[in-house]
């Protein structure tokens, strides 16, 4: 191969994975590279919120007060954002 062609390579090759990554992302605006960090993240603020301005609580209220408010958060995640909350 030529050598000035050879040169060119990396770079050609670098646009096109970068041209390709940006369609891709266009196409899946939605998609994260960790959904599950984020849905640990809304979880735990969503905890934090609920037992925010709260009264204190013992841990088996702050459990029962998120099964109840929360159930489709997970409920470990939420508990430790309530705990924090708590602490304030």
């Amino acid at each position: 191969m030529n050598a000035r062609a050879v040169r060119w390579i990396l770079p050609i090759a670098v646009a096109a994975l970068f041209a390709a990554g940006a369609v891709w992302r266009s196409f899946h605006p939605g998609a994260s590279e960790n959904p599950t960090q984020d849905v640990e993240i809304t979880a735990r603020q969503d905890g934090y919120y609920l037992c925010l301005h709260r009264a204190p609580m013992t841990p088996a209220e702050m459990y029962r007060l998120v099964r109840r408010k929360l159930p489709k958060d997970n409920t470990t995640v939420a508990l430790r954002g309530c705990q924090l909350a708590q602490k304030r």
